[in-house]
């Protein structure tokens, strides 16, 4: 497998707005992120802490072993666990979808 970078453009919000997906491959691993108007979710590559510590909206989600986060089709439909208090402030809450935080933050 070559290393690889997919930008897409997702509708949001029942398509009244969109959000750009980013999803990333290499041989060993990937990432993929939804970045929004207000911030971004993203899978668990990203450190919450840190993230909070640089004033950041990010909320994240986990995949599984053997269900790993991939695809933003993959990210939105996996379950929030853990966020940013800017991005709590915005309405985010684990739990939820990143789907229904995708939502919130565009």
């Amino acid at each position: 497998m070559t290393s690889k970078v997919i930008v897409r453009t997702l509708q949001v919000k029942g398509g009244q707005t969109s959000a750009q997906g980013i999803e990333a491959s290499w041989e060993s691993g990937q990432w993929v992120a939804i970045i929004c108007n207000k911030g971004m979710v993203g899978c668990g590559a990203f450190d919450v802490k840190l993230m909070e510590e640089h004033e950041q909206v990010i909320a994240i989600a986990h995949g599984k072993v053997g269900a790993h986060l991939i695809t933003c089709e993959d990210l939105l439909e996996a379950r929030i666990q853990g966020a940013t208090k800017l991005a709590r402030n915005f309405g985010v809450k684990e739990g939820m979808t990143c789907r229904e935080a995708v939502d919130i933050l565009s």
